[in-house]
């Protein structure tokens, strides 16, 4: 009886290293953790934005420096200007709609960066890792809260 025991034991912790190696390597092979930094679609990081109060969320929020970032909005979670949105250092412009709601842009340096709406009312960070995965010290300077519309980001897009 002890050795169906012992002999069931063995197999039940082979099974579990062999699981254990499995979901490890697939981690390994992309070379990204998908908690960490965007989720990479052949050469693309993959970014999904919508607001929350007046936030913007960015999951994830960790991109890498040198690879394309493809932002994709949830406009039906993006009310009013949070629609249009700017970051003068990641060289952002852009008003999404339902026919448009993606933004590819390669960051070319890395820290963490402001994105807001063009009236600056909804604001969040996105930080950009060195290529080799490690995080600058660098934090843009964020703009002071609140403007007219159409202050830095030339239109607003409110109600587009």
């Amino acid at each position: 009886m002890r050795k169906n025991n012992t002999l069931f034991a063995g197999m039940i912790f082979v099974i579990l290293l062999v699981a254990g190696f499995f979901l490890v390597g697939s981690n390994l092979s992309s070379g990204v953790s998908g908690a960490a930094i965007g989720t990479v679609s052949g050469d693309v990081q993959i970014v999904k934005m919508y607001v929350k109060g007046s936030q913007y969320i960015f999951e994830p929020s960790s991109v890498r420096k040198g690879t394309v970032v493809r932002l994709e909005a949830d406009i039906s979670r993006m009310p009013g200007c949070a629609k249009s949105v700017i970051s003068s250092e990641l060289n952002i412009k852009k008003n999404f709609n339902s026919g448009d709601n993606t933004l590819e842009f390669t960051p070319n340096k890395a820290g963490t960066f402001y994105i807001s709406c063009s009236m600056n009312m909804y604001k969040g960070t996105l930080t950009v890792l060195e290529s080799d995965g490690s995080k600058s010290n660098y934090i843009q300077t964020p703009t002071a809260s609140g403007s007219s519309c159409g202050a830095g980001g030339g239109g607003c897009g409110c109600g587009g």
